[in-house]
């Protein structure tokens, strides 16, 4: 249960961040003051978000594993749109980012990949989801023997 909870509640403080970082590229904010910073945080959500892919994927038998995947896969995609922002060219600071172009196509493209494997992920759980929460006769026979 605890490892439920640190996982939703990481990702939950991915996305607010994602978020305001998404907020800060809509106003026309100074490259002086914030083009490092937001680097810096693009860098720690690819970092962070492939992390927190593979612990998730480790706890495959967690009974909240579905809807923390499902929680990953909506970060997932929130990062992603802030990436091709920044690689269409609007948004904020949008000459500054030009240095950056292939860098950050590198880090949408393996984020593709991650949000493809979540897809995966997700749609295997949903499968074998029934027949995990079954109980065989062998099973049902030793809880009604005690």
């Amino acid at each position: 249960m605890l490892q439920n909870i640190v996982f939703q509640d990481n990702i939950y403080q991915l996305s607010r961040l994602i978020d305001l970082v998404q907020e800060g590229l809509q106003l026309d904010l100074s490259e002086d003051f914030f083009l490092d910073k937001t680097l810096d945080d693009l860098l720690f959500f690819d970092a962070a978000l492939q992390k927190m892919k593979g612990q998730v994927e480790g706890n495959s038998r967690m009974s909240d594993y579905i809807p923390i995947l499902h929680s990953l896969y909506s970060c997932e995609e929130r990062f992603i749109r802030i990436v091709d922002l920044l690689l269409s060219g609007k948004g904020a600071m949008n000459g500054a980012f030009t240095q950056f172009m292939t860098r950050l196509q590198g880090i949408r493209n393996v984020h593709a990949g991650i949000r493809e494997s979540l897809i995966q992920g997700i749609r295997k759980s949903d499968n074998s989801i029934d027949s995990r929460d079954m109980v065989s006769q062998n099973e049902l026979s030793e809880l009604l023997n005690f």
